[in-house]
């Protein structure tokens, strides 16, 4: 390996390093009773995270913990969108960094994506994978489903899917025949304004 070689490895892992603290300070760990585990991104800064339907389950005590120090706080459920698998949380002591966010129609097959999560009890991992398609509603041909070639376990759902420049592309929910499968970011946003606005009606 010559020198330049090298230090664009060294660049290469410093990048991702980088990407890696970001994500940390945005993504909270998501517990619903006394087993059931998660991941959850904290959306708009401070107060409201969201994650998977499946990682809240109705009925059930949430709590959350930013920090990995097993200070755990309260959370309550403001909205659920169970045909998209997704919950907004309310949880005023945590915050977090503002994640850009990117329309999951401009993803391309090959793209480099990173999932972060806590899979099988493992804090702050840091999964790399390529983008495997972008599944359509049949109905209006928005982006439904981002289909990734990527790592996920149990720990990781709720988590977020990025890009190589850190902008949010997704929501990671399931594993399908081998596959990581997330929520657009784009139908994620819509979801939590319009979970707000019939609020403040």
């Amino acid at each position: 390996m010559n020198l330049s070689t090298l230090g664009s490895a060294r660049a290469a892992s410093s990048g991702l390093a980088a990407l890696g603290e970001l994500l940390k300070r945005a993504v909270v760990e998501v517990r619903s009773g006394e087993t059931g585990c998660g991941t959850g991104i904290v959306w708009g800064g401070a107060g409201l995270i969201v994650t998977n339907a499946h990682c809240a389950p109705r009925g059930v005590p949430l709590d959350v913990d930013a920090d990995g120090g097993g200070k755990w706080r309260g959370a309550r459920v403001l909205a659920y969108h169970p045909h998209h698998d997704l919950a907004l949380l309310a949880a005023p002591s945590v915050s977090g960094p503002l994640l850009e966010i990117r329309d999951a129609g401009s993803l391309r097959a090959g793209e480099l994506v990173f999932a972060h999560g806590h899979p099988l009890g493992v804090r702050d991992a840091l999964a790399m994978g390529v983008v495997h398609g972008v599944a359509r509603d049949e109905r209006t041909g928005a982006p439904r489903w981002i289909i990734a070639d990527v790592r996920l376990a149990p720990g990781n759902s709720g988590g977020p899917l990025v890009d190589a420049d850190g902008r949010l592309v997704g929501i990671n929910s399931m594993v399908v025949n081998g596959l990581g499968v997330a929520v657009p970011a784009t139908l994620v946003r819509r979801f939590v304004e319009r979970a707000l606005a019939q609020r403040a009606a």
